[in-house]
């Protein structure tokens, strides 16, 4: 499981499972603090928060920016084709538990 949240704690979210395609393997191996960024579907994304905390910010390049009206800090931001950037925490697996392909020879 992969769980985040914004800087007060307002609105937690998680992603039940990242593939590789979706992070880089690197990422993954060498991850700090068990924390990274990563770029999935939005589907992917569950978000626990009252509706009237999650704001949305639209950007001249097209992304919108999804910040907490409580403390401002960025949720996620997604981009015109329905995917999102989201920094997630690791908890309860090993996140290398997968074959990756930096192991394949």
């Amino acid at each position: 499981m992969f769980r985040g949240s914004c800087s007060c704690q307002s609105i937690q979210y998680e992603v039940d499972h990242i593939s590789e395609l979706e992070a880089d393997s690197e990422t993954l191996s060498q991850a700090d603090a068990s924390a990274f960024r990563v770029r999935i579907s939005k589907k992917a994304l569950v978000i626990d928060c009252a509706p009237s905390t999650l704001a949305a910010l639209h950007e001249a390049n097209g992304e919108t920016h999804h910040v907490c009206n409580l403390c401002g800090s960025i949720v996620y931001i997604e981009d015109t084709s329905r995917n999102v950037v989201v920094e997630v925490n690791y908890s309860g697996h090993d996140v290398l538990a997968e074959t990756h392909g930096q192991f394949i020879l």
